[in-house]
């Protein structure tokens, strides 16, 4: 699989990509729901850029629940006010709880993931409503780790078009640390022609991305505390040398005993990956969890937002 870079070409092809999908399909207003991830971020920072070209307004809502902590919360409200048009926080931790003691009554008591489920279905319910009401389109904030790990929720905290669903989490990192230094290199010229207000406006923009790149990566659902937690990983360099390893033998591996690899069972797909891999340097716990979460989660791949791809992004 083809490596990264040149991040400022891949932040120029995002912005453009999402811009010819948005103008082409006469959408009135792109809707995100911010987190204060670096995700979110990420992407506010694309659409930030379409809008500026466009005029294509960017309407933010950060949809935080009880779990949410309260840093995650101020650096979502940093983000949406530097790079929305239109920004709110709005707190959905009455309608979960009113929707969940239903289902208790109706069903009896609910797992962890039930209620994360539940959660992020509801958050999305809101902006899709949002859309409706703007003429607008949900974009989706997953990228190509989250995809390949199954961590998101049909129906739930998947949009319509996704800018960064190409990219690996450890990619998403780098190309926010790029955008941060680029506004970081306008800010100094700016400042050298002594343009200060507009230096003001790219500092909220540093800020934020900083904020973001501080938070642990989580859904804020009450699930885990973190998403590598989950899977007992040291880093997401970890996690995504162990994914490109099972994407390139996948598609190296047409065949499994003769037999179609898409007749053959997840459970034996992973067999048949760990008993090929080479990764002696990871611990096999992770291996394992990786792998598990990557073949049983296969059926949630099947129908993803549209995306721009990895290929459109190494033209």
């Amino acid at each position: 699989m083809k490596e990264i870079t040149n991040y400022g070409l891949v932040f120029e092809r995002l912005v453009n990509k999402t811009k010819e999908y948005i103008v082409n399909n006469s959408i009135q207003a792109m809707i995100l729901g911010i987190s204060g991830g670096i995700d979110s971020t990420v992407v506010a920072a694309i659409c930030h850029e379409v809008m500026v070209m466009t005029g294509i307004p960017l309407i933010g809502r950060s949809l935080p629940t009880k779990f949410n902590k309260e840093e995650e919360t101020d650096a979502a409200t940093l983000v949406g006010k530097t790079f929305c048009t239109d920004f709110q926080t709005v707190h959905i931790g009455d309608w979960y709880n009113e929707l969940s003691s239903e289902f208790r009554l109706l069903e009896g008591e609910m797992t962890p993931i039930s209620k994360g489920n539940i959660q992020a279905r509801l958050r999305m319910i809101y902006l899709y409503n949002l859309a409706s009401v703007h003429r607008g389109l949900v974009m989706d904030t997953d990228n190509l780790t989250e995809n390949n790990l199954g961590y998101f929720t049909i129906h739930g905290d998947v949009g319509d078009f996704n800018p960064i669903g190409g990219l690996w989490k450890t990619e998403v990192f780098k190309l926010a640390e790029y955008i941060h230094n680029d506004y970081y290199n306008k800010a100094r010229c700016l400042e050298e022609g002594h343009f200060y207000q507009q230096v003001d406006e790219i500092a909220f923009k540093l800020e934020a991305i900083k904020e973001s790149l501080k938070l642990k990566p989580t859904a804020g659902l009450g699930i885990t505390n973190n998403d590598l937690e989950e899977i007992g990983a040291e880093s997401y360099d970890q996690v995504d040398r162990i994914l490109k390893e099972i994407l390139a033998w996948k598609h190296m591996t047409l065949w499994i005993d003769e037999v179609p690899i898409d007749q053959t069972t997840p459970w034996e797909q992973r067999n048949a990956f760990l008993e090929e891999q080479q990764m002696l340097d990871t611990p096999i716990k992770v291996i394992m969890a990786v792998t598990d979460r990557h073949f049983k989660s296969e059926f949630k791949r099947k129908q993803l937002p549209i995306k721009i791809t990895r290929d459109e992004i190494l033209l």
